[in-house]
């Protein structure tokens, strides 16, 4: 079903220092440019960027438009040796935003509190603890777009994680201090619950849009991380301490 959406990369024209997984900066047949994450990022990560992203957009989140797309193995054979870890096959591109920029402590308040709320509901929903950000720094993974005057979210590959610490979230997430207005407010927890109960709905359509071979490690042995884990862990929305840190 996806592979009408999908974009081919025909060109690897550099690596981003930034980010853990350092995606390759490429330009598609779109003439787009896409910041892509491919088998140096991992398989787990590449199910979890695109569920994640996924999700974070039926929630309702500005997440920057996101793609499959494909590396054809002769674009490999040809590419500079240091190309060479982002693999054949399909991969995960985020387009390039022109102008962007990493949302930093001082500029915080240029983001709305409603959507400052968003954002850190969402993240703690995904147990997604790869977005912190404190006086002294971090990793917001959060971009501002001036062209537009909104923010951004990337990064979704830290999504569902199985080691998630309620603690660390909360006392280092970007939007931390906005958690109060959530868990103190009965009709607020109520109608984000309703958000992602709507969002779940979206994610079987998300993962038939996902590529099967991410869920292969190689040889016909299955990935430990599913799709349907991920899901397991979404659905702690309807227990009764979901909430609770």
């Amino acid at each position: 079903m996806f592979n009408r959406e999908v974009v081919q990369i025909i060109e690897v024209l550099g690596r981003a220092a930034q980010g853990i997984t350092q995606p390759f900066i490429c330009r598609g047949d779109d003439e787009r440019l896409y910041f892509v994450k491919g088998r140096h990022a991992g398989r787990k990560s590449l199910i979890a960027e695109w569920l994640g992203s996924s999700m974070a957009e039926a929630f309702g989140l500005p997440v920057a438009p996101f793609r499959i797309a494909e590396v054809q193995e002769a674009l490999i054979d040809i590419a500079p040796p240091e190309f060479v870890e982002l693999g054949a096959g399909y991969v995960f591109a985020s387009q390039a935003v022109p102008n962007s920029l990493e949302l930093s402590w001082t500029s915080l308040e240029s983001v709305g509190p409603d959507q400052q709320l968003d954002v850190i509901v969402f993240d703690w929903w995904a147990r997604n603890q790869d977005r912190t950000l404190t006086a002294l720094g971090g990793n917001p993974n959060l971009l501002w777009d001036p062209a537009g005057n909104r923010m951004l979210v990337i990064d979704q590959n830290q999504a569902f994680d199985v080691d998630f610490d309620k603690a660390a979230f909360l006392e280092l997430h970007a939007f931390a201090r906005m958690w109060h207005k959530v868990y103190e407010d009965f009709v607020t927890r109520q109608i984000y619950e309703m958000r992602m109960q709507n969002a779940l709905e979206q994610f079987e359509r998300a993962c038939d849009r996902m590529p099967d071979s991410w869920s292969i490690v190689g040889d016909d042995v299955p990935l430990s991380f599913t799709p349907e884990d991920a899901y397991g862990m979404l659905l702690s929305c309807r227990h009764e301490d979901f909430w609770k840190p």
